[in-house]
Order: structure tokens, then C-alpha cells, then sequence
């Protein structure tokens, strides 16, 4: 699978250039690009198969590029590289194509692999389906199902769906983690298979109705009512298919599902709009956690007035916390969450970024962890709240109680030693050598007494005269990176846009 990666900062690009070993997962780096015009050069030449996309870029932006895309019908998997507060352009991102986005600050290199490989999967399963489909024999019902979902309806004929009342129904397990408990020594994939087991008896008898997974827990029923010229029939036809499923997956397997049906759509172009209306009512249960069973209806997940609301929000709360008012950040996280629930204008995966955005801010690099799986289990928006609520607090009390009391004479010596050897190479055991105490009681002392990790605060101290140099632009940026300490200049680049929330070249942009 071939990459290219789209930043104007050139720290990014080498950071994602080498922090994996792209070649041994069967992936390229095939080029990369500065500004926005390089990138749609560079793509029409090299022809990636996926675009790692910076949404702010010189000459043209993000949002533009993607937007020659869909014109030129360039059709790249697109995963977008934004700042925390960027919403309202990520969620344009969204509506133009791109797959998925991170956060810059706080990006995991493995977490942007999770998704690649899920990228090389689907295009190699497409391949696959286009080599086979090219004479080496007759394609499977579930290729045709998955290309139909996808906008190719070339091979449509060989299912029994037929274009007329034509639904798509998606579904999913809920509380996931604890139903597979249960399996004791057995994966999701004997789950999985159990489901499908049940459903191809079910569905046996439907003339119309196939069914196909779409991923680990999601699972589609496409249905359609051809003979019929009544919309109210098929779609009590609909209603009846569901609740079979959903009694029958309850009392045979003991699983709790719940479900989202799409509009009714009339030809087999339509079909990939209509799984997404039914994604989108599935994911209403993030909200509604007691409901089984959603209806597309339009929803503001991209009305620009309360995006822009969000992104007012956000940036309030990334304020509070860089300013630590922390009264004011409480007050913004509050009316953030109350906004967002009342208007239901936030995906699941997006107020999961949120909560794990905030997270990043506070949290010591030891602490915060690769965020990997922490919020998997989080099912609904109350359990979301109530889980990084905990968190917030824990870090936010310690972080007070730290500035209200006076450091023993201990800590008062690390502090004025970090202040003074900030540029050299500073360890715990260097400072247990030092000040003749273990570095454990070091490292947890400095902690409870002024709030804030050992490490932290040196990046702290790091950055606050990295802003300082910056003024100067008789220094490179990697100068300034070597001048307060940082041996590497990516490491130099995720910590300053932790503390300041974008990049040192944009912060001296911002200079003027």
C-alpha cells in the first residue's frame, strides 16, 4: 500500500517517516509534500493509495485539496492531521471524504497504524475483488455485498436484492467487551461466526434480504421490497425483519443489540448514502443508551453554526487548562457537555478525541499512556463524562494543591536545578546522584508538592525559553530544538504543540 504524507511542517513528516517500520507491514512511503499544490502534483504522479493530510497547509489548504480530489475523482483514502481546537475544519474534512482524523499533539503513531492497516485491508480485499472479477473466477456473495456498500453495483444482479424499497439495516452488540467475557477462551470471531450462523437461517426464507459484516461489531442487513408499490408496507416489512433479529440474536445467542435503519432508497447507486443514514441513526445510541432501534433523521453533525459553537468551546477549554484557570476550564467543560448532549451534533469517535484531547493536556507522558483502548468500553455519553470526569479531577487536584503550598527544601533545589541545567541531560538518577536521595521519592515528592510530573515541568521550563528564541529568527528551529535540551526535533515539535497547541514554525508565524 503506497502513502503519502501532506504537512508543511517538515518535524511531522520525519517523525511519521521513522517512527515505523513502514516496509516490514507491507506499506511505502512513497513521497512527501510541503504545501497543498505539491500534494496534488504529487498525487496525480505517484498515485497513492492512501493521503496523510495536514488540514493546514500553504498555497492551498486541507480542505481545498480534498475538494480537487473529488473533482480530478482521485479516490485516496484521506486521514486528516489537524490541531485539538481545529473542529469545524476536521468536520468539513469529514463531509468531503477523509476516512478519519488526529489530533497532532497528541497523534499515536499506532494508533495511525491501526487505521492504515485497516485501509490495507479493505484495499486489498477491493483488489482481490477486481482481479477476481476480471476473469479468475465468480466473486463471493460477501465481495458483492461489501462492493455494493461501497458504490459498486457491478455484479448487484447476483444478489437477491432489487432496486426498489431498498433499506439498509446496521446493527451492533452492546457492551461488547463483557459479552465476550463470557466466551470463555474464545475471541470475537466465534461470536461473530455464531451471528452469522443465525442469521443466514433466519434470513433463509427473505427473497429479498442479504445480510454481510462490515466490521468487528458491525454487521448489515440490506433489504429491499421489489414487487411492492406501498412505501408504508415495506417499511412495516422492515420493522418486522428487526425485531426477528433482535428477538431471535436475544433469546438463542443472549445478546442485546441494537439497531439503525436507513430511508428508503430506489436504485443500487443509492445504497452506500443509505448505509451511511443508517450508520449515523445507529450511532444516536451513544445517547440514547436504552433505545434498540434508530431511524436516520438529519442530524447537525455538520451544521456549521454549531461546529463553530464546539470549536468557540474547545478552544475555551484548551485555554483554561494552558492559563490554568482551571475554574473557567471546569465552567467550559460543563457547557460543552451540556451543549452537545442537548444537540446531539457530535459523533461518538469525536467526543471520544475531545475527552482524550483534554487528557493529553494535563497528563505527564508517563501518565497519559498511548490512550490506546481506554475509551473502547465506553458505550454512552454519561459513561464517557463520569470516566474522564475522574480522570480531570485526580490530575487537577494535584496540580492545586501544588501551587498552594510551599516546597520543601528538597524540591526547592531540583526546581532551581531544572531552572539553571535546563539545556543538559537530566535524569532521575541524575538528580538521586545530586541531592544523595532515591530518584523514586525525588520523582514523588516532586510530584505531590508542586502538581506536576518532574518531566512535565522540565518541558515546561524547556518550551517557556523555546518561545523566547523563537523571537530571534536569526535561529533555525532546530537550533532552538538543541539550544533548550531536545536532542530530537519531532520530540521538539509533539511537546511544544502540547504546551502552546500548534507548531514552532506556526507560533513564529504568529510572531508576524
Amino acid at each position: 500500500m503506497k502513502i503519502l504524507i501532506a504537512d508543511d511542517e517538515p518535524l511531522v513528516r520525519i517523525g511519521l517517516k521513522s517512527s515505523y517500520n513502514w516496509n516490514e507491514a507491507g506499506m511505502e512511503i512513497v513521497g512527501e509534500a510541503a504545501d497543498g499544490e505539491e500534494t496534488l502534483r504529487l498525487m496525480e504522479q505517484l498515485r497513492p493509495d492512501v493521503l496523510i493530510l495536514d488540514i493546514k497547509m500553504p498555497k492551498r489548504d486541507g480542505i481545498d485539496v480534498l475538494t480537487e480530489m473529488r473533482h480530478r475523482g482521485m479516490h485516496a483514502k484521506v486521514i486528516i492531521l489537524s490541531s485539538f481546537d481545529d473542529f469545524l475544519h476536521v468536520k468539513k474534512a469529514m463531509k468531503l471524504g477523509a476516512v478519519d482524523y488526529f489530533h497532532k499533539p497528541s497523534m499515536n503513531v499506532q494508533e495511525i497504524v491501526g487505521v492504515l492497516q485497516k485501509l490495507q485491508s479493505v484495499i486489498g480485499e477491493n483488489r482481490t475483488s477486481g482481479a477476481t472479477n476480471g476473469g479468475a473466477g465468480a466473486p463471493t456473495r460477501e465481495s458483492i455485498l461489501r462492493d455494493m456498500v461501497n458504490g459498486n453495483a457491478q455484479h448487484a444482479s447476483e444478489t437477491r436484492l432489487r432496486e426498489n424499497n431498498l433499506y439498509a439495516v446496521l446493527f451492533s452488540v452492546k457492551k461488547l467487551g463483557q459479552t465476550l467475557q463470557r466466551y470463555s477462551g474464545e475471541n470475537a470471531g466465534f461470536l461473530q461466526g455464531t451471528i452469522a450462523n443465525l442469521l443466514g437461517e433466519l434470513l433463509s426464507k427473505e427473497q429479498e434480504t442479504e445480510y454481510v459484516q462490515l466490521q468487528d461489531n458491525l454487521f448489515a442487513i440490506l433489504t429491499s421490497h421489489g414487487e411492492s408499490k406501498s412505501g408504508q408496507a415495506s417499511f412495516a416489512h422492515v420493522n418486522d425483519l428487526v425485531y426477528l433479529v433482535h428477538s431471535s440474536l436475544k433469546r438463542f445467542v443472549n445478546i442485546e443489540t441494537v439497531f439503525g435503519i436507513s430511508e428508503a432508497c430506489h436504485a443500487f447507486s443509492q445504497l452506500p448514502q443509505a448505509v451511511e443514514q443508517a450508520l449515523q441513526a445507529l450511532e444516536m445510541k451513544f445517547y440514547h443508551p436504552n433505545d434498540p432501534l434508530f431511524y436516520y433523521r438529519n442530524r447537525n453533525l455538520y451544521d456549521e453554526a454549531a461546529q463553530a459553537k464546539i470549536q468557540t468551546l474547545i478552544a475555551a477549554m484548551k485555554n483554561g487548562l494552558k492559563e490554568e484557570k482551571y475554574e473557567g476550564f471546569a465552567s467550559s467543560l460543563a457547557e460543552w457537555e451540556e451543549y452537545v448532549q442537548s444537540c446531539e451534533c457530535m459523533a461518538e469517535n469525536d467526543v471520544k478525541k475531545v475527552y482524550e484531547g483534554l487528557l493529553f493536556m494535563m497528563a505527564d507522558e508517563d501518565d497519559f499512556g498511548d490512550g490506546r483502548g481506554r475509551a473502547d468500553g465506553l458505550d454512552d455519553f454519561t459513561e464517557c463524562s463520569a470516566f474522564y470526569h475522574a480522570l480531570f479531577n485526580d490530575m487537577l487536584k494535584t496540580r492545586i494543591a501544588g501551587k498552594n503550598k510551599d516546597y520543601s527544601p528538597l524540591i526547592r533545589n531540583v526546581v532551581q536545578y531544572i531552572d539553571g541545567h535546563y539545556r543538559e541531560d537530566i535524569s532521575l538518577t541524575l538528580l538521586g546522584d545530586t541531592f544523595h536521595a532515591s530518584p523514586n521519592y525525588i520523582s514523588r515528592l516532586f510530584k505531590q508538592e508542586t502538581g506536576r510530573g518532574l518531566f512535565d515541568y522540565l518541558n515546561l521550563v524547556r518550551i517557556g525559553q523555546a518561545k523566547e528564541l523563537l523571537k530571534d529568527y536569526k535561529y533555525k528551529i532546530y537550533e532552538v530544538a538543541e539550544m533548550v535540551g531536545f536532542h530530537s526535533q519531532v520530540h521538539f515539535a509533539i511537546v511544544f504543540n502540547k504546551y502552546e497547541g500548534m507548531s514552532p514554525t506556526d507560533y513564529r508565524k504568529e510572531l508576524g
